[in-house]
């Protein structure tokens, strides 16, 4: 009844369905959750205007819900309320949508057809589950167009290949049927995805910095002019990093690479925990390295002479700086090994003399750093690494 939720679990049944093509075995559940992710978002529509819409004509139980008098004497309970079915919701909103809706109602009813055979009769045509779920498709597309829901957000993982079901069937399988080297290559589509949204964001953010400094970073009398021009980028990028950070999170448990314990004295008890750690850090570093980069394609195509890439003190010899923290514990710049800016790092970090005795020793101030390093974070990129795959 609420266009939120509808919109929301729309969301997961479309996913749900393309999970489903991508394994080609499971055609039925595919058929099955397009239908009802069809449904859901087509409802939410109607609940965007108005929720009495999707009301049965011969039900009075959903209208009281949604006047709010769903706790009145008499009024049945909410799960035994009607609403209209997936063919009177696409009529409906055909009628707000004027002339957006892509098929017609003929077109369309091969998709509710097949999703009540599924429901109702355990079968499926395989010949037509192609087709409808292209038709599904191509709906909940011009419905989410309509609502104006964010594309990446909805599509996720699926955002350039929704359209091509071939592509989609040839994407990796979901957790626990392919091995390591297809998560590498989920990984990498992964990264496309997540730079190209960087591009989005960081665009905006740079066309806002670029109005509150119209003379450059490097060259604004205004001193305050210019913190705000840094701010609105560095709020870009913070915003494109968190997406990237969430993105890989959520490619790292489909995969089972997480999670980790909460505790890092449980981490003898999980197999494998060490190879974890290693491709958690990869996948990280890999998607998380695609923020800079969507920085960088804006920098030479739209500003190649602004000087958007210093505008924080990077330690270019690589090593761990010590500066004085809280509760005896150390607080360091580290460079960042998705974007190679400046990160920071949180630990038992205590510097120690090297034990060169040469002129040409590397080690800046013949010091080296040992310890424990608890986290690391960059401000550029989002990337964030926690016990069990930080950089030491």
């Amino acid at each position: 009844m609420d266009e939120r939720k509808f919109a929301d679990m729309a969301r997961q049944f479309v996913h749900s369905s393309l999970d489903s093509w991508r394994r080609s075995q499971d055609q039925a559940f595919a058929v099955l959750h397009a239908g009802i992710g069809c449904e859901h978002l087509l409802k939410a529509l109607l609940c965007h205007h108005d929720p009495l819409l999707i009301s049965d004509k011969s039900d009075w139980a959903h209208r009281f819900h949604a006047l709010g008098h769903g706790d009145a004497p008499g009024v049945k309970p909410l799960n035994e309320a009607k609403t209209i079915g997936i063919v009177e919701a696409f009529r409906l909103s055909t009628v707000f949508m004027r002339g957006r809706m892509p098929i017609t109602e003929q077109a369309f009813r091969p998709v509710a057809d097949a999703r009540n055979s599924v429901a109702h009769y355990a079968y499926h045509d395989e010949k037509a589950v192609r087709a409808v779920l292209e038709i599904s498709l191509r709906v909940v597309e011009a419905v989410r167009a309509e609502l104006d829901l964010d594309s990446t957000a909805f599509w996720g993982e699926y955002q350039s290949t929704f359209i091509d079901l071939d592509k989609v069937a040839a994407m990796p399988g979901p957790s626990g049927q392919v091995g390591w080297p297809s998560l590498e290559v989920a990984a990498e589509e992964q990264a496309l995805v997540e730079r190209a949204a960087a591009r989005s964001v960081l665009s905006a953010a740079l066309a806002t910095a670029i109005e509150l400094s119209p003379r450059g970073f490097t060259d604004c009398a205004d001193n305050r002019q210019h913190d705000m021009a840094l701010t609105a980028l560095v709020t870009g990028l913070r915003v494109a990093g968190a997406r990237a950070r969430q993105s890989a999170t959520d490619l790292l448990t489909r995969y089972e690479v997480l999670p980790f314990p909460a505790q890092p004295d449980a981490t003898h008890a999980v197999p494998g925990i060490n190879q974890k750690a290693q491709i958690s850090m990869a996948v990280r570093v890999l998607i998380s390295s695609s923020v800079i980069a969507g920085l960088a394609d804006i920098a030479r195509a739209e500003h190649p002479g602004l000087p958007i890439l210093k505008i924080v003190h990077t330690d270019l010899s690589g090593w761990m700086r010590d500066n004085q923290g809280a509760d005896d514990g150390y607080l360091g710049w580290r460079e960042c090994p998705a974007c190679g800016y400046s990160g920071t790092a949180v630990g038992n970090l205590t510097a120690v003399p090297c034990a060169c005795f040469d002129e040409d020793c590397e080690h800046p101030g013949h010091q080296v750093d040992t310890g424990i390093a608890e986290s690391f974070s960059c401000m550029f990129c989002g990337l964030v690494l926690q016990p069990h795959f930080v950089i030491t």
